[in-house]
């Protein structure tokens, strides 16, 4: 909705459809759908998108288009991939099996499965879907509406690129800091961020969105986490763009329930902190209870005003590191050592879940610590 909705709104409109949207997000709207939520371990987004389709029914529309997305474009071209997370991807399965009024058949719910890698791709897919059944509409006419949809949306891309430029040459001018809060697409909900833009720009900081400055940062690779999630290469390329500005700071949403956001945060704190750069995240869910995050926010700005008394130069390091193959040479000439602690577990067993595997494939094996060491190399 927050990141494709130029798209999905053009091409609909471009085959004669009104386009009905769910108002945005409150409270009420996620206790209209809290009934057919199937765990409460969800992420708030993911909960919330039951109020809307519960909104949606009551309006008596002719059908809910809800599709399966797995696939993102590839917006960084040397990222190892572009997945939308689990949740995007498959959440529509869970609505169409939880929804009591689509499982009954009472409203019509389309949710095909299809890859928004490229315009080409997309186009197959809703040929596939919209040129037969009850919608019965021509090939060219489904293919002229993708691809004023995906003008639409590049267009959108830029205006936003461009309004990121444009609060960043306002700060030069004017002397103010920025702070980047950086997110998914649904962040940028008033219900799901809590209003947290509006209080950090009640401090005189002006507030960027990830997307909008993240064309700006050129990320060394490899990073130390396999980068095959779109809006994941987002955040690291903008953090990676905040580390080489002393005006600009960035703060991270995230969502409780949101498994893969684990492994964001150690690598943007990685590439921020290994600059000289504070990390902050800012874990929110339906609590909707800002002072928790009003010292935090409060805390950053102190210890950024601490940073700019000392006058430090930052070094500034590449977000990329070295990895090492472990070849089969170097397992004939390399001696793997175990820790201390692991010391203490193996002498229980007499170090024979260690010795046995150890021989079998003919590593040598030292233990750390006024200890033995065994050479099974032969």
């Amino acid at each position: 909705m927050y990141e494709n909705y130029p798209f999905w709104a053009t091409f609909f409109k471009r085959l004669g459809f009104s386009v009905v949207l769910s108002p945005q997000s409150t409270r009420k709207i996620y206790e209209m759908g809290i009934d057919s939520i199937p765990s409460e371990s969800e992420c708030y987004p993911a909960k919330l998108t039951h109020g809307h389709i519960s909104w949606l029914i009551k309006q008596n529309v002719d059908f809910i288009f809800y599709p399966a997305v797995p696939y993102e474009r590839k917006e960084f071209p040397d990222a190892n991939n572009h997945y939308n997370c689990p949740i995007v991807t498959s959440y529509s399965e869970n609505i169409k099996n939880n929804v009591d009024e689509i499982t009954s058949g009472e409203v019509k719910f389309i949710n095909p499965f299809m890859s928004f890698e490229s315009e080409e791709t997309i186009s197959q897919q809703l040929v596939a879907t919209f040129s037969k059944g009850d919608f019965n509409l021509p090939e060219s006419q489904i293919r002229d509406a993708v691809a004023a949809g995906w003008k639409e949306l590049a267009m959108t891309r830029l205006e936003i690129q461009r309004k990121g430029e444009e609060v960043l040459d306002y700060m030069e001018d004017t002397g103010r800091r920025g702070i980047v809060l950086a997110g998914r697409p649904y962040h940028v909900d008033p219900e799901i961020n809590h209003g947290i833009p509006e209080l950090i720009t009640s401090y005189g900081i002006c507030v960027l969105t990830e997307d909008s400055v993240s064309h700006l940062g050129e990320l060394e690779r490899p990073l130390i986490v396999m980068d095959q999630w779109m809006y994941h290469t987002r955040l690291y390329s903008a953090a990676n763009f905040v580390k080489t500005r002393d005006d600009l700071d960035l703060i991270q949403l995230n969502s409780f329930g949101c498994g893969l956001d684990a492994v964001t945060t150690d690598c943007v704190n990685d590439i921020l902190t290994g600059s000289g750069k504070i990390y902050t995240c800012l874990k929110i869910d339906e609590v909707n209870n800002l002072g928790a995050a009003r010292i935090r926010i409060r805390s950053l700005l102190a210890a950024i005003r601490v940073k700019e008394t000392k006058h430090e130069k930052r070094d500034l390091k590449p977000s990329n590191y070295e990895r090492v193959v472990f070849t089969e040479q170097m397992k004939r000439t390399t001696t793997p050592s175990s820790a201390r602690r692991c010391h203490l577990y193996t002498l229980t067993f007499s170090c024979q879940p260690l010795r046995q595997p150890a021989t079998i494939w003919s590593y040598r094996i030292s233990l750390q610590g006024n200890v033995w060491t065994w050479d099974l190399s032969s």
